[in-house]
């Protein structure tokens, strides 16, 4: 009778232990935190790609509200890939001919911000997808925003972010800038 006591108290123990514990959130997908409009990254996720693991994240304020494109001469720089993924290369590519100065590709190659140094100018279409998505991540003026993207010698693209269409516009004019960065 004894040991059917205890062994009933030992059984209540365990029953009472398992269920009075706090069930503790076991989930280890680091790809949890991906979502549009998430603060993740140094930015606010605005586009995931088909993959779910890989996108592009903005900087949650402008860099600037009205900078030039150009860095004070007009020069060709041959910018013209206008697609998803290139806002990189195409920003190098614009201070490799125009070099360091106070222009829209050269504030966001420079840009370090909440611990992230790999910021740029994104490119057309990538502005357009940061479009899209300004509700979810804020800030915006009613104003142009550049692109990495060159129209020819004089003018570059920029997109007007009240009504989405975009223009080109000679370089030497002032626009808003919003830095994005990949992840």
């Amino acid at each position: 009778m004894k040991s059917n006591t205890i062994c009933i108290g030992v059984i209540i123990a365990i029953f009472l232990t398992i269920y009075s514990c706090k069930k503790e959130n076991t989930n280890t997908d680091s790809n949890s935190a991906i979502a549009l409009g998430k603060s993740y990254g140094g930015g606010i996720i605005f586009y995931i790609d088909g993959t779910g693991q890989h996108g592009l994240i903005a900087a949650s304020a402008d860099q600037s509200r009205l900078i030039p494109w150009y860095n004070g001469t007009h020069i060709l720089t041959n910018v013209k890939n206008t697609a998803v993924g290139v806002g990189q290369a195409n920003t190098t590519a614009i201070i490799s001919k125009q070099g360091v100065g106070n222009y829209a590709a050269s504030l966001c190659d420079e840009l370090v911000l909440n611990g992230y140094s790999d910021w740029f100018l994104p490119s057309k279409e990538e502005l357009n997808l940061l479009y899209q998505q300004r509700d979810q991540v804020g800030g915006f003026t009613t104003n142009y925003y550049w692109t990495s993207v060159e129209y020819d010698t004089i003018k570059a693209w920029n997109q007007y972010f009240p009504f989405g269409p975009q223009f080109y516009a000679d370089k030497a004019d002032s626009a808003c800038v919003r830095a994005i960065r990949a992840f």
